[in-house]
């Protein structure tokens, strides 16, 4: 794959390929007659080792169900160390359909009916219905504007997690406002769990995409022992594949997995 090239400056037309982002604005504004910016959905094209691969495999006829290679969880596990210098054990790592659908698992695994789910807002909007059709309480923990830069709000993150919280859902780097959380941020974040025994679901699938000069530091990495992490990725932003529906979660704690694995065997996922 080194001597190929990822062409972005030739337009792709999508329309009519029952693309959600373009053939569904009829449906959704009432007119296609809208730029559509309403959805993550990028114009560029997948690497040409993606289509390659694809190709290949469309070239069996039979499409049945499929296990997971070996090679899959070698190539998350290469990508995490060499890009984010994170040593992850195959066994830490659940493959998932979506983060979206993960964090309505996250909900349901980690606190009961009626129990508190910290989201900070502006953020991205399933953050909100994944507590809310999980029939947890929603507690909000807005980020503050200062200066044209968002920071968490870690005096009132501290009393929501004192509200009867039993996780928070972290967006690392933060949809929509953009900011890269500093490595004393996330230790600020780890300790206000750990005082409060909270369950941190740390989704990260933008870690790739960030602006020279800043560095995603997985909060994983942060960890000691004892604090409970559950952390979301996913190749789809980074590549451009969210139709393949695949990504992953990672936890070294085996109660998380397992927990995890229980939803999500219950909704046959």
């Amino acid at each position: 794959m080194n001597d190929q090239r990822v062409d972005f400056d030739t337009p792709i037309s999508r329309a009519g390929t029952h693309s959600e982002k373009y053939d569904g604005r009829e449906r959704i504004f009432g007119t296609d007659a809208v730029q559509p910016l309403w959805v993550a959905d990028m114009d560029f094209a997948a690497p040409p080792a993606v289509t390659a691969a694809l190709i290949a495999r469309a070239q069996h006829p039979i499409y049945g169900y499929t296990d997971a290679p070996d090679s899959l969880y070698a190539a998350i596990r290469d990508w995490l160390q060499s890009r984010h210098q994170w040593a992850v054990a195959r066994e830490d790592i659940l493959l998932t359909a979506g983060v979206v659908g993960s964090l309505h698992a996250a909900a349901l695994a980690f606190a009961g009916p009626g129990d508190g789910v910290i989201v900070q807002p502006p953020v991205y909007f399933p953050f909100f219905s994944a507590v809310t059709r999980s029939d947890r309480r929603l507690l909000l923990n807005p980020l503050i504007e200062a200066d044209g830069r968002w920071q968490i709000d870690f005096d009132h993150l501290e009393a929501c997690a004192a509200d009867g919280a039993k996780a928070l859902l972290l967006c690392s780097p933060h949809n929509p406002v953009g900011r890269v959380w500093r490595r004393d941020e996330l230790a600020q974040i780890l300790a206000i769990a750990r005082r409060n025994a909270l369950v941190i679901f740390s989704d990260e699938i933008h870690a790739d995409l960030i602006y020279p000069g800043e560095r995603h530091i997985p909060l994983a990495t942060l960890a000691q022992p004892g604090d409970r992490i559950v952390t979301a990725m996913a190749p789809s932003k980074t590549f451009n594949l969210p139709g393949l529906g695949l990504s992953y979660l990672i936890s070294s704690d085996p109660i998380l997995r397992d927990e995890l694995r229980r939803v999500l065997a219950g909704l046959h996922v």
